[in-house]
């Protein structure tokens, strides 16, 4: 999902924040337990509140996540 995180990231560059978190190294086993994820890739999208909008689960279409990425951002 690299790449379409990527592109994603070059897109939306000052619209939204990205953090990437590896599963296995550093604060990435602890990320995973904090939100309940289940396994990688996921990608949680988050509102300006910190709350968990969307949850993506698995390798995705770039315009899947630009569709709601677009519905969050229009609101």
């Amino acid at each position: 999902m690299t790449p379409i995180v990527d592109g994603i990231e070059q897109t939306y560059q000052d619209r939204i924040v990205l953090k990437r978190v590896n599963a296995e190294l550093g604060s990435g086993p602890a990320t995973m337990r904090q939100y309940h994820i289940p396994g990688h890739p996921t990608l949680l999208v988050f509102d300006q509140n910190g709350q968990e909008t969307s949850r993506f689960v698995g390798p995705q279409l770039a315009e899947v996540v630009s569709s709601e990425l677009d519905k969050l951002l229009d609101q």
